[in-house]
């Protein structure tokens, strides 16, 4: 994924021939041990590349993957990051981009054509969204915290209309990798300014700034949509998008996932209001390890009759702590 993962290693960019003969090597390879497996499209006319990218399911495949790229392609380096494993062969950094089936899919498209997942994402962004390798998914915040991510769609069609682009024109192909910029920025939610390195989180931002695809996009932008035209306004407050997403992926059940999330978040947020280390800290002196071992303790004792959570949902406070200094009577507890 942009061929400088190896540090230590020489690798170079490769001509679309030695790609199309040492990516076939390759295939022919992992064709012995996984079922599912392929390189994702690129653009037609694109004539040099930095890596090659080959996802990769692992469903009902039992394998080391290290082990397994050490003993089938005898690499000088090899570099793990997340999913991905990158090595050398043949002078050419190659990404194994490990999935499942059921991801494998939205991964292969997410991976297709250049850039153009990560710019599908930041026009998800635009309505609290995100768009990655397992398709359309909702963060969802409650109470200024990240609860829980909700898969909204796999749909690639569905999810390109939705942003309003047209899966069509997507099927068609691009020729250019600028067709692929001009693809983006046709959609209604796309706004200029949010693609600047400025407006990404580090990481993005360190990332994006090595691949020479994303400063052609940057390029681009500031030569054809820098204008009011292309600048789709945010809302701060993502929620007001909640009707038109659950509209539209009406099979993701969103508002009964979001409300489960909440209810798991407040079944924890009770839980601790009733019984926490800074209550006993300060009611009892105990600190560091001996204040988590006699909370440990506690929990494990409750447990041997029923669950904790249970316990301390349906027990009055003034019970659990009874039950607490019990406890700690018998398991031999000097107030220090």
């Amino acid at each position: 994924m942009g061929g400088k993962a190896l540090k230590n290693t020489y690798t170079k960019r490769i001509n679309r021939l030695e790609f199309d003969t040492i990516s076939s090597e390759i295939i022919n390879v992992i064709s012995k041990t996984f079922i599912h497996f392929d390189i994702p499209v690129f653009f037609k006319n694109k004539e040099s590349f930095g890596d090659i990218d080959i996802i990769v399911s692992t469903t009902n495949i039992n394998a080391d993957i290290r082990e397994y790229i050490i003993n089938n392609f005898a690499p000088n380096e090899i570099f793990h990051n997340g999913n991905c494993w990158s090595f050398d062969y043949k002078e050419t950094q190659v990404d194994l981009i490990i999935t499942d089936d059921k991801h494998f899919r939205s991964t292969l498209q997410y991976m297709g054509n250049s850039d153009l997942g990560n710019m599908v994402g930041r026009l998800a962004h635009a309505l609290g969204l995100k768009y990655g390798q397992n398709g359309l998914c909702l963060n969802y915040r409650f109470k200024g915290s990240s609860i829980g991510e909700i898969i909204i769609s796999e749909d690639y069609p569905k999810i390109l209309n939705f942003l309003g682009l047209s899966h069509k024109r997507f099927e068609e192909g691009f020729d250019e990798l600028e067709d692929i910029f001009e693809f983006v920025a046709q959609s209604p939610y796309f706004n200029w300014k949010k693609f600047q390195l400025v407006e990404l989180n580090k990481i993005n931002r360190d990332r994006n700034k090595k691949r020479a695809s994303y400063l052609s996009l940057l390029a681009w932008i500031d030569k054809n949509v820098a204008d009011e035209n292309h600048e789709f306004e945010f809302v701060d407050d993502k929620s007001i998008y909640f009707e038109l997403i659950n509209k539209t992926f009406p099979e993701a059940n969103m508002v009964r996932q979001i409300r489960g999330l909440e209810y798991l978040e407040c079944k924890k947020l009770y839980i601790q209001a009733k019984f926490n280390g800074g209550d006993i800290m300060r009611t009892y002196g105990l600190e560091g390890k001996k204040l988590g071992d006699k909370i440990n303790g506690f929990k494990a004792y409750i447990s041997l009759n029923r669950t904790f959570d249970e316990y301390i949902i349906q027990t009055d406070m003034t019970e659990i702590y009874q039950d607490f200094e019990t406890y700690l009577k018998n398991s031999v507890y000097e107030k220090d």
